[in-house]
């Protein structure tokens, strides 16, 4: 995964999930701030634990090839990559809340251009510098244009499969979770004292009031 593109990419597959789990039926407009509900938390747990991990294997151990050889990755400064990293982890959480709320809105062409213009911004470049992701080098190499070898059956190539594998597969799992999920059910209350029973109320009784005492004598 391409480091600058990877946001790009992870949005674009959050407003898909959002599509796939379809809860045009039971959400309604709300600020993104009120949606951590359990959908949105399965999203998160999938970008925490899959989509940022797996992007930031290629902008750790594979920089050069990252950024297509346009850099040289010992020069990035580690403040850089942290922010790529942090942005893998937000993508596909923010794709995922502008989706839903474009369904509640009940807006599929809005539906659309959030998956499309972050998609093709991202696949431009991807086609544009396809000879530079399709080898496995070094910068140096690639500036001086000796030891480069196909990406194909190179170790690198292999990490590259073995990520998107894992990758589609999380996606898969999140896409199943989500169609399993209640949408409209709201995050468990914090455990308490329950709430007394309320009993139901008697009716009025048509007799006179009664009173206490020996009756006094009228004067």
């Amino acid at each position: 995964m391409p480091a600058p593109l990877a946001p790009l990419f992870g949005f674009t597959l959050g407003v898909l999930l959002a599509w796939l789990a379809r809860f045009e039926d039971s959400l309604d407009e709300r600020p993104v701030a009120s949606s951590w509900d359990r959908p949105t938390l399965a999203v998160a747990l999938y970008a925490l634990l899959v989509y940022a991990p797996v992007s930031a294997y290629f902008t750790v151990f594979a920089a050069d090839w990252s950024f297509a050889y346009l850099l040289d990755g010992r020069a990035l400064p580690s403040a850089l990559q942290l922010l790529l990293v942090l942005l893998d982890a937000a993508a596909p959480v923010l794709g995922f809340l502008a989706g839903r709320r474009a369904l509640a809105r009940r807006s599929l062409a809005a539906l659309a251009w959030l998956a499309a213009l972050p998609l093709a911004a991202a696949t431009v470049p991807l086609v544009a510098l396809h000879a530079r992701f399709g080898i496995d080098a070094t910068y140096d190499q690639v500036q001086s244009d000796f030891g480069t070898r196909p990406l194909p059956g190179s170790p690198l190539g292999y990490a590259v499969l073995w990520m998107d594998g894992i990758l589609v597969a999380g996606a898969v799992f999140t896409a199943r979770t989500l169609s399993t999920i209640d949408a409209s059910a709201a995050l468990p209350a914090r455990p308490g004292r329950p709430a007394p029973p309320v009993l139901p109320s008697e009716p009025p009784s048509e007799e006179p009031p009664r009173f206490l005492g020996r009756p006094r004598r009228p004067r």
